[in-house]
């Protein structure tokens, strides 16, 4: 499926506000469900290869990031 301009906005949007929400949060437990379950929701509702991709995307810079905040607290 190929997504106009207008839902990609709003996927944009969605995606960014999942960002912007996650980058710099430590996350226990409870957050973590939150997180898996906001992935899925965003992804649930545009459900294209490019929703996916640019989640993974999303995902693993904001994994590449708590990893180097850990490193950081942790004195490496």
């Amino acid at each position: 499926m190929i997504m106009g301009f207008t839902e990609a906005s709003r996927m944009f949007r969605d995606v960014w506000g999942f960002y912007r929400r996650y980058a710099v949060r430590e996350l226990g437990e409870s957050e973590l469900e939150e997180f898996r379950d906001r992935v899925s929701e965003i992804y649930e509702k545009y459900k294209t290869t490019f929703a996916k991709e640019l989640l993974l995307a999303v995902v693993a810079e904001i994994e590449r990031t708590a990893k180097f905040y850990d490193s950081r607290r942790k004195g490496g």
